[in-house]
């Protein structure tokens, strides 16, 4: 049996919601879309919210970049690490190579030399999205890494 969430048709009095205006919006809604499609697999909407956002977020990495800078913004903030998490989770789930090579691509880069300290509260969920979606494990190995670093420098309120 069917219901509406995993049915293409969308209600008539649906009232379509705005887009996320910003790459850490985005990504927000796609963490909780992979959460919602992990226990619900055809849940169709958690799908295409996944597939929508990744098509987003791939396409930030503009290919004529600066070979120095591969990110999604300008700066970096303390919760970096969930862009190239989104995009792995998103690439495992929906099985889109194009996703996982590039949050690879993001977060490697960051782990050489160009992570902020302030961004290790992020770090371990991001490596072990990277380990689920390629199963190499030095992904997990940062991750427990930074797990460690987390508990010996908890931040101060």
């Amino acid at each position: 049996m069917s219901t509406p969430e995993t049915t293409s048709a969308v209600p008539a009095s649906a009232t379509p919601k705005p887009a996320p205006s910003t790459p850490r919006d985005l990504v927000a809604v796609m963490l909780r879309a992979a959460e919602k499609l992990q226990s619900q697999p055809q849940l169709n909407s958690a799908r295409a919210l996944l597939e929508r956002g990744g098509d987003q977020l791939v396409q930030l990495l503009d290919p004529e970049r600066r070979p120095d800078w591969a990110w999604f913004e300008i700066l970096f903030e303390e919760d970096a690490c969930r862009l190239p998490e989104a995009l792995l989770r998103a690439g495992r789930m929906l099985h889109r190579e194009d996703f996982t090579a590039c949050g690879i691509e993001t977060l490697d880069w960051m782990l050489r030399g160009r992570v902020l300290a302030k961004c290790i509260d992020t770090m371990a969920d991001a490596c072990e999205a990277a380990f689920a979606a390629t199963g190499d494990l030095k992904w997990l190995m940062i991750s427990r890494t930074a797990i460690l670093a987390r508990r010996a420098h908890p931040r101060e309120s």
